[in-house]
C-alpha cells in the first residue's frame, strides 16, 4: 500500500525538531500506543507549530483509522469483507469452510467428490434395461414350452364322493404328460358338469405343471334297491343309476314312486343330517283311509308311522321324543296324526303293525299309468304281424 505524502513530510519534520515528539509518533506509526504520561509531557514542551501539525495529523489518522479487527499491515478491506457475515450470502459454503480449521482434513475429499460426477440414469440406459429383460424372458419361455417343464405332472380331484377319480379323470380328456398350456379346461369342465352327481366344478391351472379340480356333488338323501345293488337318491329327486353304493348315511326307499317319491325326498331334504342318518328304512305303506302314510325303521329300534307330507317337521324332534321315551323302552311312535308312544305288546301297537303290513296297494294313478305302459308295449311287440300272431 502506498504512503501517503502528508505522512511522509510529517517524519521529516519530525526528524528535524528532534523533540519528544518524535518518540511518540513513531511508536504510534509502529503500532504501540504511548502512555499518557509521556503524551502529556510532551504537549508542554511543544511549539505552537508543531502542535498544529501534530493535531492536523491525528485528525487525518483519526479520519482514515480502520475497524478494530484489521491489523496495521496493508490489507485490502474488500478481502476482508469478503469474509465478514453481512456477506456470507454471497460467498460459496464450501469455499469459506475450506479455510475452516476443522474441515481442512475433508479439503482434500470434496475436491475429489467433485472431480468424480455420479453416472446419470439416462433413457438410454432404461430402453437397455427394458430389451433385455425382454430377451431373458422370452428365452424362459421358449425353454418352459419345449421340455419337460410344461407337462402336467399332477391332478388334484377333490369333492367327490359318488363319482370315482378314475371316471373324472377321464371326463378331463388330459392327463399327466400333457403339456400344460394345450389342456383344455373349458371343455373339461363341460364334461365333468354333465354327470348327473355334479352340481358344481371348478378346474384352474396350478403353475407350473398341476391341474386341480374341485368338485362339488349333489347330496345323497337316500337310496333305492335294485336285486342285490343300491344306487343313491339325490337331493335333486334324481336315482343315480349305475353309480352303486353302499347305503350307509340315509335311508333306504321302497315302493315309493312318481309324485309319492318326489315328496318324500323333498321332506328328506329338510330333515336335519344326523336324523337322516339315523332312518335305516323307509316304506310307502297307502291305505284306503290314507294314500300318504309311510312306515319308517330306526336304527335305535323304533318304528315311525307317518305322513310323508308332514315328516319333515315332525321328525326334526326325534331326538327329544326320544328322550321322553327312554332307552329300555322300544314300539311304535305314531306321527301321522298327532303324537303318541305305543309301547310294543300293546293292543294299539299290535293293530296298527297289522295294518302296516298289509299288502302294499299303490296310489290309482301309478296303477294306470302301468296300465298305459303295459298297453303300448304290447301293442308295439305285434307291429308288423298279422291277425295270427306270425310276421
Amino acid at each position: 500500500m502506498t504512503e501517503r505524502p502528508d505522512v511522509e513530510e510529517m517524519k521529516q519534520k519530525l526528524k528535524r525538531s528532534k523533540g519528544p515528539a518524535q518518540g511518540r509518533l513513531d511508536t504510534r506509526l509502529g503500532g504501540d500506543s504511548p502512555p499518557e504520561r509521556e503524551e502529556e509531557e510532551s504537549r508542554e514542551g511543544r511549539t505552537g507549530n508543531e502542535a498544529e501539525e501534530v493535531t492536523t495529523f491525528h485528525q487525518k489518522k483519526t479520519a482514515d483509522r480502520r475497524p478494530l479487527h484489521a491489523s496495521h499491515h496493508d490489507v485490502d478491506e474488500t478481502e476482508i469483507e469478503t469474509f465478514s457475515p453481512k456477506d456470507r450470502g454471497d460467498v460459496d459454503d464450501t469455499e469459506i469452510e475450506t479455510f475452516s480449521p476443522k474441515n481442512r482434513g475433508k479439503e482434500k475429499t470434496r475436491k475429489q467428490k467433485k472431480k468424480r460426477p455420479r453416472p446419470k440414469f439416462t433413457r438410454a440406459h432404461f430402453y437397455l434395461m427394458l430389451l433385455l429383460t425382454l430377451l431373458l424372458s422370452v428365452s424362459m419361455l421358449v425353454w418352459y414350452v419345449f421340455s419337460s417343464a410344461s407337462d402336467v405332472k399332477n391332478i388334484n380331484i377333490s369333492g367327490n364322493e359318488l363319482i370315482s377319480d378314475e371316471e373324472l379323470e377321464e371326463r378331463l380328456q388330459f392327463g399327466t404328460g400333457d403339456k400344460m398350456f394345450s389342456a383344455d379346461l373349458s371343455r373339461a369342465k363341460e364334461n365333468v358338469g354333465m354327470l348327473p352327481a355334479v352340481e358344481e366344478v371348478e378346474i384352474d391351472r396350478e403353475w407350473w405343471n398341476t391341474i386341480n379340480v374341485a368338485v362339488t356333488e349333489y347330496r345323497a338323501v337316500g337310496y333305492v334297491a335294485n336285486d342285490t345293488d343300491y344306487y343313491p337318491v339325490l337331493e335333486n329327486a334324481q336315482v343315480l343309476r349305475g353309480y352303486p353304493s353302499s347305503p350307509d348315511s340315509a335311508p333306504i326307499l321302497h315302493y315309493f314312486e312318481g309324485r309319492e317319491f318326489d315328496q318324500m325326498v323333498e321332506s328328506l331334504n329338510e330333515i336335519e343330517t344326523d336324523i337322516r342318518e339315523s332312518i335305516s328304512e323307509i316304506y310307502y305303506r297307502p291305505s284306503e283311509n290314507s294314500s300318504t302314510r309311510i312306515h319308517m325303521f330306526m336304527n335305535d329300534g323304533q318304528e315311525i308311522v307317518a305322513d310323508y307330507r308332514t315328516i319333515n317337521e315332525k321328525m326334526n324332534y326325534y331326538l327329544s321324543m326320544r328322550e321322553e321315551i327312554g332307552d329300555p323302552e322300544a314300539g311304535i311312535i305314531d306321527l301321522e296324526i298327532g303324537s303318541s308312544f305305543l309301547p310294543y305288546g300293546s293292543e294299539e301297537a299290535v293293530e296298527v303293525k297289522a295294518g302296516i303290513y298289509e299288502a302294499p296297494v299303490q296310489a290309482q294313478y301309478i296303477e294306470d299309468v302301468n296300465q298305459a305302459l303295459a298297453n303300448v308295449k304290447d301293442g308295439l311287440s305285434n307291429i308288423g304281424k298279422d291277425e295270427d300272431g306270425e310276421e
